[in-house]
């Protein structure tokens, strides 16, 4: 009798096990390609692009002086010895100051990166988790960075958050 309960308590706990594995639904989305269809992320990199100039002309006008010293050192065969040291400093010193230009204008284009998307990001994935709730979804795959080795057509939720968003 002992062994019936048991076996029934197995039974039961194996049975729950399985009806709950079933209920998994999972679905992809190349958020990339979701991305690169949205106006305003377009929008976002255009901004971001026109930030980016800002800083182009004087780095330019950087390497301009920097490549106008090196062509004075090395064009120069009548600088003294006390000059051409001069000047090979100053060579350095520029060249430290293009170094520390280019990880300044990176951290600043990194930030303004992460404010323009972080809004559109974050829109974008409760329209994501917003989709796959009502279509009974209860894991997303983001498939952007290939990842997913294989998955169904049929499971690729991309055209319907699309549509969620009144994107063609």
């Amino acid at each position: 009798m002992k062994q019936i309960k048991w076996m029934l308590v197995v039974a039961v706990m194996a049975y729950s096990s399985i009806a709950s594995a079933q209920q998994v639904k999972i679905a992809y989305i190349n958020s990339q390609e979701l991305l690169s269809s949205m106006p305003e992320a377009k929008a976002a990199n255009d901004k971001l692009v026109a930030y980016a100039r800002e800083f182009d002309s004087l780095y330019q006008d950087y390497v301009q002086e920097y490549q106008m010293l090196v062509n004075d050192i090395q064009g120069n065969p009548n600088l003294s010895e006390v000059a051409r040291e001069a000047k090979i400093q100053d060579a350095v010193m520029l060249e430290d100051r293009i170094t520390s230009y280019e990880k300044e204008t990176q951290q600043k284009l990194d930030a303004k990166k992460q404010e323009l998307f972080e809004p559109i990001i974050k829109n974008t994935t409760e329209i994501i988790k917003t989709v796959a709730k009502e279509n009974g979804y209860t894991h997303v795959i983001d498939n952007s960075l290939s990842v997913v080795i294989m998955a169904p057509e049929g499971d690729d939720i991309l055209p319907l958050v699309k549509k969620k968003m009144n994107i063609q």
